[in-house]
């Protein structure tokens, strides 16, 4: 139980660190947050509040996902999502260490590292299996429901949230790429194709399979 606590504790912190690579980068917030960002653009409410909501709503969302197959241990992911913000916190303070250019190498390396840190950080934390993320937990969902693999729901997540940005800044906000820029569409496509990479590297390596979906 302690190895999986540290993996799962270890596992959110290489993520927080691909979102402050991500924000560094200036190239767009991380896809999952753009629902937030955007809230929070379009109704000057504090993106900490906007955040907790749009992740409460991916809990409920869970819920009608898999109906009897939702585990009461999933209600952990909002304390999670505390645990992940104060890292996220942590990560911009280090990450502000870092030497950054505004060139568009610079932009184009500390957004790659996002992507990889983002991704490995999943591919870490997951199968700890104690409580994902809501973004994840609701990719999670949809895998044992469908029997998909995850790396590939991830994309269309995403993607999804990208899209849902866009229409809510192109509605009510007066830039349409308020929350997203080209880097969260980056994003939106290469974490779920990185983590798939990631895994199929740590088969090669160990012959072991890691699986990042927790049907238990």
């Amino acid at each position: 139980m302690i190895k999986r606590i540290c993996s799962f504790v270890f596992g959110l912190f290489i993520m927080s660190l691909g979102v402050a690579f991500s924000i560094i980068s200036t190239l767009g917030t991380t896809p999952i947050s753009s629902i937030s960002y955007s809230l929070a653009l379009i109704t000057n409410i504090n993106i900490g509040i906007t955040t907790f909501i749009f992740n409460a709503a991916l809990i409920l969302i869970q819920f009608l996902i898999l109906r009897s197959r939702f585990q009461k241990k999933r209600l952990l992911q909002l304390i999670n999502c505390v645990l992940f913000g104060y890292f996220t916190d942590l990560a911009l303070y280090l990450v502000s260490f870092v030497p950054f250019e505004n060139t568009i190498p610079f932009y184009i390396l500390f957004l790659a590292i996002s992507i990889f840190l983002t991704a490995l950080g999943i591919f870490i934390y997951m199968p700890a299996n104690i409580a994902p993320l809501p973004g994840e937990g609701c990719v999670e969902a949809v895998a044992i429901v469908t029997g998909w693999r995850f790396s590939t729901i991830k994309i269309g997540f995403d993607a999804a949230m990208v899209i849902i940005s866009l229409i809510m800044c192109g509605l009510w906000y007066s830039n349409i790429f308020g929350s997203v820029y080209i880097g969260t569409i980056i994003s939106a496509f290469l974490v779920g194709f990185t983590l798939r990479q990631i895994n199929n590297v740590y088969s090669y390596l160990t012959g072991k399979e890691i699986n990042v979906v927790n049907k238990h």
